[in-house]
């Protein structure tokens, strides 16, 4: 056991199961079993839905049995990403976990801590029969990272409680009371496949930080898929390519650092127009070209993003068939080609041409590029009466080609306008998100027109409301008291851009009087995530004395 050292040994064994259960987007159904599994050991009262919601009731401690239940509430899913040489398998293998006692991580992959920190609380918190507490109802959610689909689906006629406390934040000492509301929208840009002759050669998006689409969008970062379209863009103007394969993100609120494209190197873009006549350009000089242009990008993005996101590397390489590794080119050291100088078309190297069959060809290439440069992104709006709040944003979390009819993606029907159907496309997957429905609407207006521009089709799915501030609310006022008396300072009262459930409970419970807290986290949703030991054990004993002050 990794972390049988660590204190709260109660929170932290409970914590370490769940990593032993993988348990991200769309695989939570091992978990969820767990999870009542857990509930029926204890003669705990434990209802499962259709969509893999678990709520559990426990009464309340002696003394406390009378009182006013209180919801304690999260999900169990997580951001599943791994490093490209992790030796895992996210949807069959247990997490890897470290720590050096200040800080736990999962070796090359996410850690989970957002939200199975929630999760281990409240295990912690059922499982215990010292810790003084008020009836406690925990509803712990599915797929709350992929449009709060659990809390969508849920059903809340066996919820007594009116105190709903969502442990869901990465920034102990803060609670938050209000968030922005958003949707996925899935752009589908039609493609088909042709025989083509050329090189295969790979390019590659790396080495950026990545990051919680909703709290981190406003720092700046680099999005590995925004960055591909700008490539592309700036290949297509000289090269002719195809794209073999396309794989870039995981998640829609994650901001990608990982995008890479399989291209097929076919000859100057002015030759593909029909504008100039003669032999074909050698693969060192179409090769050259490719890296000088990858170089320039690089070297431009490097200069834009600074220290905001200073590892982004474009790397570019020719894919060999051989069992060697194709060895990568460093772009910063290729000198720009003259391309007037074109050797004989039967060089050795023009020889290493091959006809590739499922080349997507250069025009959609092409179509591609321009659309994801004409999409908005990042930033819209920045609050009005919040200082440094981001109003509206959207986040371009996946690019990939997929084999899927509109309206079908993950079971679920088209919300928008759009009719059609494409078997294979481009899929451009955006988080969008606005503290203003009408804003958030508006949003999600320009990017159906902007697909429909380009010949594609969309779809929206996973709505959810936005959380409003609340003018009154005793449970706040609780908490706020308990934290003052405990560190002898004020606790942060906070609206944030990142999506909640909290918004989807108050629709589904009248009445409800809610917050949002959690222990320090760093870099959710990416490799980077780490979880604070300590502030884990201070939000536990915060928890624990709002629950005896309840």
């Amino acid at each position: 056991m990794a972390l049988e050292k660590l204190e709260p040994k109660e929170v932290f064994k409970w914590f370490e199961e769940i990593c032993n259960i993988p348990h991200g987007s769309k695989n939570v159904k091992k978990i969820s079993n767990f999870l009542v599994k857990f509930a029926k050991d204890r003669d705990l009262y434990v209802r499962q839905d259709k969509a893999l919601n678990v709520i559990i009731k426990k009464p309340g401690t002696k003394g406390y049995e009378d009182h006013e239940p209180v919801i304690l509430q999260g999900h169990m899913d997580m951001v599943a990403v791994c490093e490209k040489d992790a030796k895992i398998n996210m949807e069959k293998d247990p997490l890897k976990l470290q720590t050096d006692g200040e800080y736990i991580w999962a070796d090359k992959t996410s850690l989970g801590g957002d939200d199975g920190i929630a999760v281990a609380y409240a295990l912690a918190l059922l499982d215990s029969n010292k810790i003084p507490h008020p009836p406690l109802e925990v509803i712990i959610t599915t797929d709350e990272e992929v449009g709060m689909d659990g809390a969508v689906a849920i059903k809340c006629d066996d919820i007594e409680g009116k105190r709903l406390i969502n442990i869901d934040n990465e920034e102990e000492g803060t609670l938050i009371v209000s968030c922005a509301g958003g949707a996925r929208f899935h752009g589908y840009l039609p493609i088909t496949r042709e025989n083509k002759s050329g090189i295969k050669v790979k390019i590659h998006v790396k080495g950026l930080l990545g990051g919680h689409s909703g709290e981190m969008i406003v720092k700046g970062r680099g999005n590995a898929n925004v960055i591909m379209g700008r490539l592309l863009l700036e290949i297509t103007d000289a090269l002719e390519v195809g794209i073999i394969t396309l794989n870039g993100g995981v998640a829609d609120n994650a901001i990608a650092t990982d995008c890479e494209a399989e291209l097929l190197l076919m000859g100057l873009a002015s030759q593909m127009h029909g504008n100039i006549k003669g032999p074909n350009v050698s693969f060192f000089a179409l090769f050259g070209k490719l890296s000088s242009i990858a170089y320039k990008v690089e070297d431009e993005l490097k200069k834009e993003l600074g220290v905001k996101d200073p590892g982004l590397s474009i790397v570019v390489e020719e894919v060999v068939d051989t069992s060697l590794p194709p060895e990568e080119t460093d772009v910063s050291n290729m000198a720009s080609v003259n391309l007037d100088s074109s050797v004989d078309a039967f060089t050795e190297n023009h020889e290493k041409r091959q006809v590739i069959s499922g080349v997507i060809p250069c025009a959609e290439v092409i179509e591609l590029a321009r659309c994801i440069c004409a999409m908005p992104y990042g930033p819209q709006a920045m609050s009005a009466s919040i200082e440094g709040l981001v109003e509206t944003s959207l986040n371009l979390g996946i690019l990939k080609i997929v084999n899927s009819n509109i309206g079908a993606i993950e079971g679920k029907e088209a919300a928008s306008q759009s009719s059609g159907t494409v078997e294979e496309a481009f899929l451009l997957d955006y988080s969008v998100r606005s503290s203003i429905k009408s804003a958030k609407e508006t949003l999600l207006r320009k990017l159906e027109i902007i697909i429909e521009g380009f010949g594609g089709i969309h779809e929206t799915t996973g709505e959810y409301p936005g959380w409003a501030y609340a003018e009154e609310s005793p449970l706040r006022d609780k908490m706020a008291e308990v934290f003052k008396r405990l560190y002898n300072k004020d606790i942060k009262i906070e609206a944030i851009h990142a999506g909640l459930e909290c918004g989807l409970f108050s629709e589904k419970i009248k009445d409800l009087d809610c917050v949002s807290f959690g222990p320090d986290m760093q870099d959710i949703h990416s490799t980077g995530e780490k979880l604070s030991v300590a502030s884990t054990k201070r939000t536990w004993e915060y928890l624990c004395e709002v629950l005896k002050e309840l």
